[in-house]
């Protein structure tokens, strides 16, 4: 007899990035902790202890459910994901903090079968009605968790090479028909919510500042700037035309736009705002940030579109006299296994910049790049320091292999003497060990692991009874990730 279990997933936070800049002799801002695997934005939101689908049988794994979770904006939108990422737990009861991210910085980005898994999400629940999907596949029985468990059976054969068998013959019926002749793939990748990078830029008045890069779903984007001379700085496109208030139609790729700071402008600061209403659409990736415990949850692919209001800034500044002006970016490069980090000098003295353990020195005018490696699953801090006090740490875990078991502490690079860093070490991290709670309450969602292996999951607790402690360990259970005992 089938068990079903309904239960739920993350929920995402913003985190507005500040920056730090340096001229000349004089230190302008202090660094900041910045992402280097998230777009520049986009929507956050936060696990949640819950999910739902049925159990299968996963060859050389045993019995996992399978199914969707629950991720959690903080203006209350859920969002259905599937996993995407077998090998790795989700920590349901963790609090963890997922993000929107472009395939490129995940398993996806070197993954053939991508098209055929955003073809599923886009033929399947639960995108498409149940009673449409009953038709699709000719079975009038086929129910809600038939539906989640059977997609995610199917999205395991592209996601990670898994076979997957559903208990019962509705669910297995819909796999079949998802892995078969009809699924033709669909090769393009959903557009982002929303996007605004890099998160600063700096240079002189008298000249545009950026450019900024906007992408988005909306077919509208509001505009704003504030700070230092908001009223005299105008937002202006790649033609250097004005842009005032807000973009319309369809936001083309790579959208570039730039500040214009008045000649004779007193030094400061400005931050350019973007919103908008719209949807994030079906197929976005779904990544993990570190939670309190310092675990990295799996990776998730979101199921169904979902209108959201979304909200993006970025940071200008400028400064006259002369001296070199540093500013630095960072972005995930899973086809280079690493993050590349870029430093832009838009001053008129040569920087020598530090990025990790390396040194760059970036002419006036120009912008050099170092790609620091990081191991996969891999924790890592890149800081970065340059002339008078400037420094910037972009942190991040790169995730973009399956079948890799997340390592713990931080990785620094290692010197290497060259603009491309090494191969990072971390220290060796366990196997995830956690208390589990009843069924359908949550805990440590241990996807792929076996049903015929019982594991001990730690010390519950001491409870002192008539003079004397007694210790009582439970039993790590399983769910889609999860152990079943």
């Amino acid at each position: 007899m089938v068990q079903r279990q309904k239960r739920s997933l993350t929920r995402i936070t913003t985190v507005m990035l500040t920056t730090s800049v340096a001229l000349g002799g004089g230190l302008l801002a202090a660094g900041a902790a910045v992402a280097a695997d998230g777009p520049g934005a986009g929507v956050t939101a936060v696990v949640q202890n819950k999910m739902f689908g049925e159990k299968v049988d996963v060859e050389g794994k045993g019995a996992v459910d399978a199914g969707l979770f629950t991720l959690k904006t903080a203006s209350g939108e859920e969002l259905r994901t599937y996993c995407i990422d077998f090998d790795n737990p989700v920590y349901l009861n963790s609090g963890a903090k997922y993000h929107e991210a472009d395939w490129s910085a995940s398993s996806l980005n070197s993954n053939a079968n991508a098209p055929q898994i955003r073809w599923i999400l886009d033929n399947s629940y639960p995108h498409v009605q149940l009673a449409k999907l009953r038709d699709a596949i000719g079975d009038a029985d086929l129910s809600e968790e038939d539906a989640a468990a059977g997609t995610q059976t199917a999205i395991w054969k592209f996601s990670d090479g898994k076979t997957a068998t559903p208990r019962n013959e509705h669910a297995k019926k819909l796999r079949d028909y998802l892995t078969g002749d009809a699924n033709k793939g669909v090769a393009a990748e959903p557009k982002p919510s929303l996007t605004l990078t890099p998160d600063s830029v700096t240079g002189k008045a008298g000249g545009k500042l950026g450019p900024f890069v906007l992408n988005s779903s909306a077919n509208a984007v509001k505009l704003a700037v504030s700070g230092d001379a908001a009223d005299k700085i105008k937002v202006l496109d790649k033609d250097g035309k004005a842009v005032s208030g807000a973009l319309t139609g369809p936001i083309g790729k790579d959208t570039q736009l730039f500040l214009d700071v008045p000649a004779g402008t007193p030094d400061g600061k400005a931050a350019l705002s973007a919103s908008a209403d719209t949807s994030v659409l079906s197929g976005r990736v779904f990544m993990s940030d570190l939670d309190d415990a310092g675990n990295h949850s799996q990776t998730m692919i979101l199921a169904d579109s979902i209108k959201v209001s979304v909200a993006a800034e970025a940071k200008a500044t400028w400064k006259q006299g002369t001296g070199a002006l540093v500013d630095s970016s960072a972005k995930v490069e899973c086809a280079n296994g690493g993050v590349r980090v870029t430093v832009n000098n838009t001053g008129d003295q040569p920087a020598t910049v530090t990025v990790g353990k390396q040194q760059v020195t970036v002419q006036p005018g120009k912008s050099e790049n170092v790609l620091v490696k990081v191991a996969e699953k891999a924790h890592y801090e890149i800081a970065v320091a340059g002339p008078n006090g400037y420094t910037k740490t972009f942190t991040g875990t790169l995730d973009c292999k399956t079948g890799v078991t997340p390592t713990g502490a931080p990785t620094t690079p290692a010197a290497t003497g060259t603009p491309t860093a090494g191969p990072s070490t971390a220290a060796a991290h366990p196997a995830p060990s956690t208390t589990s709670a009843a069924p359908g309450t949550g805990g440590l969602a241990q996807t792929g692991a076996s049903s015929n292996t019982p594991i001990i999951a730690g010390v519950a607790g001491a409870l002192v009874v008539a003079g004397g402690a007694s210790v009582f360990f439970l039993r790590r259970r399983g769910r889609h990730g999860r152990t079943t005992a």
